[in-house]
């Protein structure tokens, strides 16, 4: 390996760092400067950093093409549009109904039905039409093989968990939960689609295969979750138990009440009757 192939390898990396992961650094920086900061100018220039963090990341298959990374850059950028739209619809569908604080116009749970629907049809047409995200011709972006279907098995699950909660906490609303009920439907709908009918670059093997890793991966994190409540719960446990017993006080008998009367009296003036 000679000095202008090291050379080259190290531009490279150098080109990697400033154009793709110090935007995706800056993106959660400039999120935690929004949401901490009550100054204007601040929040401000938190979204801008949030934003400007974003726009490179998803422009970086075009900045730093050499860089395997940019994988993840070009399924951004793929998918934002969608998932932007269905998390709109879904924010429309919740919040239009009969809910304390917030309220959207009733006319906008059409609009929150249409866009969510828009949403799926554009991600169907990724899986079974000419728009399924490619780092080169005919080679489908890796992480489109994770995403989709975990991203179907979350929508079908959140929505199915959203609409019983709505139903049994929230009041008079009925018809929002049947409107998520039929989200996570079109969620499973689209993974019976998936397992059964092949797409013009990915096949039901290919689906089937990451359907199953993406079960194992909820899984996984679920049981993460639940045994890390469990654990904390055990030592919040484990530590009052090890703290000492409260000491019982007694209540004070008439001669102390009278001492510490006599004692009070003494310095701010007049006597005890």
């Amino acid at each position: 390996m000679n000095i202008h192939t090291v050379r080259g390898i190290m531009d490279e990396m150098l080109q990697a760092l400033l154009l793709f992961w110090l935007p995706v650094a800056v993106v959660p920086f400039g999120v935690w400067i929004f949401l901490s900061s009550s100054n204007d100018q601040r929040k401000t220039f938190g979204r801008f950093l949030a934003f400007v963090g974003i726009v490179m990341v998803c422009t970086s298959p075009w900045t730093v093409p050499s860089s395997p990374s940019t994988a993840a850059g070009h399924l951004l950028g793929a998918i934002i549009g969608p998932a932007v739209l269905i998390l709109l619809g879904i924010y429309l569908i919740s919040f239009s109904g009969h809910v304390p604080v917030g309220r959207l116009p009733r006319s906008d749970r059409k609009l929150g039905i249409f866009l969510s629907l828009v949403g799926f049809a554009w991600f169907a047409g990724m899986h079974w039409w000419i728009l399924t995200p490619q780092i080169a011709s005919g080679k489908v972006n890796d992480y489109w093989f994770v995403f989709w279907p975990t991203f179907l098995l979350l929508t079908s699950c959140l929505s199915s968990c959203a609409a019983i909660a709505s139903l049994t906490i929230g009041d008079n609303r009925k018809t929002e939960s049947n409107y998520m009920f039929m989200l996570s439907g079109l969620g499973f709908l689209m993974i019976l689609l998936g397992l059964n009918v092949d797409g013009p670059l990915i096949t039901t093997d290919d689906f089937r295969e990451h359907l199953w890793l993406s079960v194992a991966d909820l899984a996984g994190i679920a049981a993460g979750g639940l045994l890390s409540v469990m654990v904390f719960a055990l030592v919040i446990f484990v530590y009052e138990k090890t703290l000492p017993s409260p000491v019982k006080i007694e209540a004070p008998q008439t001669a102390e009440l009278e001492q510490v009367a006599n004692v009070i009296a003494s310095h701010i003036g007049g006597g005890v009757e």
